[in-house]
């Protein structure tokens, strides 16, 4: 046994709760997950107790950690049971834990650091916890030689206003592995003019969508915000290197461009950092300026008005081609009947930055943040949504927030659309799901040849929400100035719970007929932002952060391992007071490269609002179930990081 939270926990690898039927999740009914809070015994339930703020459970489909139930009644805000010391009390305790773990996070003052070198193989130093086999931590810091980067938010506080996490300045890090014991850790902000200028003016001067410059309880505040831009290019979300430095030889990239790390939001200019140092060299059109004309073509017809393309924050590698994939996304008002249109526009460049193939397509308005790539098609998830026009004028006079002139369309189920990359007189696929949903991030998609009927199809995971209203994203209320990301999340909220926790489904569809063969829900508790280690491939195992609090979803605070064939997973919890943020998979130098994501580590940056201080994590994917090999101190609070990526065998400092 191991204390754990001032609760004891069991580490027997094989007993569970009680059990059930397989075949109950081949149902539609709704699968819930039971508490893994850790100030709640969990008897009988595998754990593997790391320290007092972490706790590992080991779970397969028949746990009574997921359970399909006919009674609404015993649901918890969140979708699972209520505990039986689960009181008004507690709840309201845990809930305000997380408001203040997330504010302390989200609110941390942010500035650049370079530099900061680490010894992984001095246990003198206090900054390395080895917290198991440590021969196998001895092994990774040895042998694993590359750098990881990943973009995130910086402080939400600018001068005396807070804005919308996802319309924060940009904050980049990168660690850069020597394979020799070495690690170097260097973190500065995004530098767009946006951030400069506000830094100098010590205030918010562009309101963006999510965020304001003043109240909006007042006239005059509401001048200030109709004056104020809409637009925050702010760079803050994904971190992507390309050129990439080593071609498909293994030898380093002849590319007359040197690589350069791409850091970009949803509904901006992809912006060029050095990897060297992380200064902000420009947007990637003003670097590379054969990208202009690529990026902004001119108007078709002479004397049409030509706008800046702005960008989807999500990009994809397609590895067995070369090619770095980007999308344009353009919102087109008035457009059909006055309901407007969702314009989507994929690039796909070599690794010159050469322009190898442009594919358009325009459909009904809609709302997506991520699309993921095939063998042959792009897929973008068609989450149904409609324009609110009186609250389109509410927002250009200052009255609201940007997230109020949309919403879903929950009575019209979801759809994925099929773009052919190649051939262009290939027609694009729109294929009908049976529910409405909100996809906001995919997991593993990939095309494969069915082996009892020899027939093509394809596979999709995604992470969906079965409701969606738009505002209080992470729980900010511009108008008090705060976060409340429990009320934001949980049913029984102030806002009504806005967003359910996001759950794992499954789709397959018939590539000949086009149609829905399956779709069904995941048995494993709430996740997002998922891992994998290759696009258009087919993986057998995924890593995702953990959406599972008693008292709601968010911030963040589990990693988890799927394997998406036996549907087994494994669960860390970092605990009240910690914030996790999204795994990365790095492969094991000279490991099996068949066995994507599962021969090698799992990185992830954990948030730790009681010690003030930001930790990576490490396990060995093999063993994943038995716990983190060990944790490294990086004497710095970090705001939440977010997107990122691993590129072997690369040191900047080295090319």
């Amino acid at each position: 046994d191991h204390e754990t939270g001032g609760c004891m926990q069991r580490s027997d690898n094989n007993q569970h709760i009680m059990s059930m039927s397989g075949n109950a999740f081949g149902t539609a009914t709704t699968l819930v997950v039971l508490l893994l809070e850790s100030h709640h015994p969990l008897a009988g339930v595998s754990a593997f107790s790391t320290r007092a703020r972490g706790i590992h459970h080991s779970l397969t489909p028949t746990s009574s950690l997921y359970s399909t139930i006919d009674e609404p009644a015993t649901l918890s805000p969140t979708g699972g049971y209520k505990n039986e010391d689960d009181g008004e009390e507690a709840i309201h305790r845990r809930a305000s834990t997380a408001k203040e773990t997330w504010s302390t996070i989200a609110l941390e003052p942010t500035y650049d650091r370079s530099c900061h070198k680490i010894d992984l193989l001095d246990s003198s130093s206090g900054k390395i916890n080895v917290m198991r086999d440590p021969a196998l931590f001895e092994e990774f810091a040895k042998t694993v030689k590359g750098t990881y980067f990943i973009n995130g938010l910086s402080s939400c506080q600018i001068g005396d206003r807070l804005v919308h996490p996802f319309e924060a300045h940009g904050f980049c890090k990168s660690f850069v592995f020597g394979g020799d014991g070495s690690l170097e850790v260097t973190s500065k902000i995004v530098e767009t003019p946006l951030a400069a200028e506000e830094r100098n003016a010590k205030k918010i001067l562009n309101r963006g969508v999510m965020s304001t410059v003043s109240s909006m309880d007042n006239p005059l505040g509401m001048v200030k915000n109709a004056l104020s831009s809409s637009e925050r290019d702010t760079a803050n979300l994904t971190a992507d290197l390309w050129p990439p430095p080593k071609s498909k030889s293994g030898k380093f990239n002849p590319s007359s461009i040197d690589p350069l790390l791409i850091v970009t939001t949803d509904n901006g200019d992809p912006y060029a950092i050095d990897p060297k140092t992380l200064e902000t060299k420009g947007r990637l059109c003003d670097v590379v300026p054969k990208l202009c004309h690529i990026f902004n073509p001119p108007p078709e017809e002479e004397g049409e008005k030509t706008e800046s393309s702005k960008f989807l924050a999500h990009t994809r590698y397609d590895a067995e081609q070369n090619r770095f994939i980007m999308c344009i996304n353009t919102m087109v008002i008035p457009g059909n009947d006055f309901k407007g249109n969702s314009q989507m526009e994929f690039l796909e460049f070599d690794d010159n930055f050469d322009l190898m193939s442009r594919r358009k397509h325009t459909t009904r308005f809609m709302v997506f943040h991520d699309w993921v790539l095939t063998q042959n098609y792009y897929v973008v998830p068609k989450n149904p949504a409609y324009l609110r026009w009186k609250e389109i004028m509410q927002f250009t006079f200052g009255m609201t927030v940007g997230t109020d002139v949309f919403a879903m369309e929950e009575e019209t189920n979801g759809e994925f659309i099929l773009i052919p990359r190649f051939d262009t007189k290939e027609p694009v696929r729109d294929v009908k799901c049976d529910s409405f949903f909100n996809l906001f991030h995919f997991g593993p998609t990939f095309e494969q040849t069915n082996p009892d009927s020899g027939k093509t199809e394809m596979v999709i995971h995604g992470c969906v929400f079965d409701y969606y209203t738009f505002g209080g994203e992470m729980g900010f209320d511009g108008s008090t100035q705060q976060f409340d990301p429990i009320s934001w999340g949980s049913p029984g909220g102030s806002n009504g719970g806005r967003a359910p926790p996001p759950r794992l489904d499954k789709f397959v569809i018939d590539l000949e007929t086009f149609q829905l063969k399956e779709a069904k829900r995941v048995p494993v508790i709430p996740v997002d932002m998922p891992c994998f280690e290759a696009d258009a491939v087919p993986v057998g195992v995924s890593y995702f952060l953990g959406a599972s609090r008693p008292e709601g979803w968010f911030p963040f605070r589990q990693i988890v391992k799927l394997d998406l064939e036996t549907q087994e997973s494994f669960v860390y919890d970092a605990g009240d007071q910690c914030v996790t943020s999204e795994p990365i998979f790095v492969p094991r130098p000279g490991g099996d490269e068949a066995k994507y994501n599962d021969d090698g580590y799992v990185m992830s940056i954990i948030h730790n609002a009681q010690e003030k201080n930001t930790f990576l994590m490490i396990w060995d994917s093999n063993t994943f179930e038995k716990g983190p090999i060990a944790e490294i101190s990086l004497d710095i609070l970090f705001p939440w990081c977010v997107h990122g990526s691993f590129h072997s065998d690369y040191n900047p400092h080295e090319q």
